[in-house]
């Protein structure tokens, strides 16, 4: 009796349906670890979360395909669950923000800074005393070197009237500045002994005091942001041993802390 001829089946065998999944798969998830392999740890961190939300039992803590030699990928669910990465993402984008606005503050104080800078300058050229007035701008501070023969008669620390106006002018520029203000007054070397001073630090110190009780009492700047220091003669910018060095270094300085 001859047999029946087998009717061949349609379309690809049964395994091959099964076979064309798995590679499927796994090329998606080499895919997938090649693209973590390339971004930054939050978006990592991210897609961890994002994987063990949407494929994996949380209650369970298995492993992202389970092989016999060990576990592709294993995710903490405990401190998936805790939120550990949750607040560490948050605590990220909190210590951005708050560089953001140290930056933006750091760049409001430069522009400031920058603002009184150039309203020194022209308070200057206007006063005519371009020539007795240094502004030097330096990393930590703006510096207003001022010569003492402005302000002072030689061996007193009273503000003369001329020294007065050039104050008030001045402190129409410094009003509006938060930062810390150190004045310092300097002598030359040639000594003083006198019944009000008995040494240049004496008067330097007594010097610098009173441009700021000047700067307080008549033109109201805040006396919290101001210092004054004493240097006598021992921070030369001149050379004491001729008369133009000795000007140089009987100055009173402004000095605007960035």
């Amino acid at each position: 009796m001859a047999r029946k001829k087998e009717q061949a089946s349609e379309g690809a065998p049964e395994w091959m349906a099964t076979y064309s999944d798995m590679v499927t798969l796994l090329l998606t998830f080499f895919i997938m670890l090649f693209a973590m392999s390339t971004v930054d740890k939050n978006t990592f961190e991210e897609v961890a979360k994002s994987l063990s939300q949407s494929f994996l039992n949380l209650n369970t803590g298995d492993s992202v395909l389970i092989h016999k030699s060990g576990s592709i990928l294993t995710i903490d669910y405990t401190s998936l669950q805790n939120g550990v990465i949750k607040d560490s993402l948050k605590e990220k984008y909190l210590e951005d923000a708050e560089d953001m606005v140290v930056d933006a503050e750091k760049d409001l104080k430069e522009k400031v800074i920058d603002e009184a800078k150039n309203d020194i300058r022209d308070t200057i050229a206007e006063k005519g005393l371009s020539d007795k007035v240094q502004v030097v701008e330096e990393k930590d501070f703006l510096l207003i070197r001022l010569e003492s023969e402005i302000f002072f008669q030689s061996g007193s620390a009273e503000i003369n009237d001329e020294g007065k106006k050039v104050l008030s002018a001045l402190a129409n520029d410094l009003r509006g500045i938060e930062n810390d203000i150190l004045i310092s007054g300097h002598t030359d070397n040639v000594p003083i002994h006198t019944v009000q001073y008995s040494s240049n630090w004496e008067l330097s110190t007594a010097r610098a005091t009173n441009v700021v009780a000047y700067l307080v009492n008549v033109e109201k700047l805040d006396p919290a942001k101001l210092t004054a220091t004493g240097n006598g003669e021992y921070r030369p910018i001149g050379d004491n041993s001729t008369p133009e060095g000795r000007q140089k270094n009987r100055r009173i300085e402004i000095k605007i802390m960035k």
